[in-house]
């Protein structure tokens, strides 16, 4: 074994750029003889001459030519791996990953990206709709989760980012229209139009669970836009996060109310994990809760009558 080292590399170089010993040893701080001395050491370690000295200088021989070009690439990619560890320490470069719940309203998410992108131009940023968001998150497909409910779940932290409201969703001439808020038991026998499957939603086991109560029928239906189309036509009603909901509600095409007199109330948290090594996750979240904190833009006053 040759054990050749990174000095060795660059001192080959910078004899075959100068073809000058002493012109070298002073690019490399080193003295004329102490150059001399180490390569003398490393052309009797490989074997062969890697310089021919003439008149005119050091001149490669050709062992010397394939050792220099191999040093050169060697050298150029250190360089290069050097640079981009320091840019990634910096944050400077890197890929950052969100994942957003399916029924999460994401007007904010021109808005953030702008301002992320234009503090970290050279950041990728990749948002994206997962099924489980918590078991990707904890496989570190994505860096970030907005999710609606904070599970306790191993490594994994949560900053909360705003309120939001399950509310009841109606067609205009819907019976139930006619209730300030709609009670647990008014579900009992209704068509429900769903997002998600009903068995493992909070819907049922908080609600219709605890309380036996039997749907009329149930429809999975995995688009929001359809789902508010299904409630406007009467096929059904739905449960929805009341911010989804504020340009049907504004054009009348539906109708909206609480469940209970107190709310069906959650939060929306943004997910992280400890391990994250990502100096720049929390700064997105920050730019993400200032922005989601604001007042929402539609006023629910225009959907419900007095009682």
């Amino acid at each position: 074994m040759w054990h050749l080292e990174i000095k060795h590399l660059r001192l080959v170089t910078h004899i075959a750029e100068v073809a000058n010993l002493t012109r070298a040893a002073h690019m490399l701080c080193l003295s004329q003889p102490a150059l001399s001395k180490q390569l003398a050491e490393l052309e009797e370690r490989l074997g062969f001459a890697l310089f021919h000295r003439t008149r005119k200088g050091m001149c490669l021989t050709e062992r010397g030519t394939g050792f220099h070009l191999h040093a050169q690439k060697i050298l150029g990619d250190m360089d290069a791996l050097e640079a981009e560890l320091k840019r990634h320490g910096k944050g400077a470069i890197g890929k950052l990953r969100v994942g957003i719940d399916r029924v999460h309203h994401a007007d904010w998410l021109p808005s953030v990206m702008a301002q992320f992108r234009t503090r970290h131009p050279r950041i990728e940023l990749e948002v994206k709709q997962v099924p489980e968001l918590l078991h990707s998150l904890q496989h570190r497909e994505i860096d970030i989760a907005i999710i609606g409910e904070a599970i306790e779940a191993a490594g994994v932290d949560y900053v909360p980012l705003h309120e939001d409201e399950m509310v009841a969703v109606l067609p205009p001439n819907h019976p139930l229209c006619q209730k300030d808020c709609i009670a647990v038991q008014d579900l009992a026998g209704v068509d429900m139009i769903y997002y998600f499957e009903l068995e493992q939603s909070y819907l049922y086991r908080r609600y219709l669970y605890p309380n036996r109560i039997q749907l009329g029928s149930f429809q999975r239906i995995q688009n929001i836009d359809a789902i508010i189309e299904l409630v406007r036509s009467g096929e059904g009603m739905s449960i929805l996060p009341k911010r989804l909901l504020a340009d049907a509600v504004k054009r009348r095409m539906l109708e909206v109310r609480p469940i209970g007199p107190l709310g069906f109330l959650f939060t929306w948290y943004a997910a992280m994990s400890l391990e994250s090594e990502q100096p720049y996750g929390a700064e997105f979240v920050g730019l993400l809760k200032s922005k989601i904190a604001a007042p929402a833009q539609a006023t629910w006053a225009e959907g419900r009558r007095p009682g």
